[in-house]
């Protein structure tokens, strides 16, 4: 249910209680038992949000794994990595709850440690700070969801983009022929 509710709050971050619990699918009162009010609502969102972009990093095995492997399974992993990114930053409060902002803020430390031993690599861009690169595919993974919902892309073109766009930007460029 969290994760219908979670789509239809990113769609509609106005939404009333029972627009939310219409378009997840369940009874307005099952979604008030659930969660009291609109703040608890709103924070438990936020934890699945945190929570699935943390089960997508150790997926892509961001910690442990070359860079282009990382992002070929990103890649993969896109639309529900992008669901939780257009959450945590399509209505700014979610991330301003102080422990909620504490995990988001791991999560981007950990996204930038694979981001230096990327660059140290020579996988990815060294002339770009690598908070730039967190900050890059975050950007790019809410793109693929605001195209997708808009209709402008379908899922498995939205891959195909997040892929394209993101390596191509990231990736180092190649060494000047000698």
């Amino acid at each position: 249910m969290l994760r219908d509710v979670a789509t239809a709050l990113a769609g509609n971050l106005g939404a009333s209680m029972q627009e939310l619990a219409d378009e997840a699918g369940v009874g307005r009162t099952t979604l008030h038992r659930r969660f009291p009010n609109r703040q608890a609502l709103t924070e438990a969102v936020a934890r699945y949000a945190l929570s699935e972009t943390d089960r997508v990093m150790t997926a892509c095995g961001l910690d442990d794994r070359p860079a282009p492997e990382v992002f070929e399974r990103l890649a993969q992993e896109v639309l529900p990595l992008a669901l939780a990114y257009a959450l945590l930053w399509a209505e700014p409060p979610i991330t301003e709850h102080g422990p909620l902002e504490a995990e988001l803020e791991l999560l981007d430390d950990r996204f930038e440690r694979f981001a230096v031993r990327g660059q140290a690599d020579g996988h990815l861009r060294a002339d770009v700070p690598a908070r730039w690169i967190v900050y890059s595919v975050g950007s790019q993974a809410m793109a693929v969801w605001w195209a997708v919902r808009a209709g402008f892309v379908g899922p498995r073109e939205a891959e195909r983009l997040f892929r394209l766009t993101t390596l191509d930007g990231l990736h180092a460029p190649a060494a000047p022929p000698a």
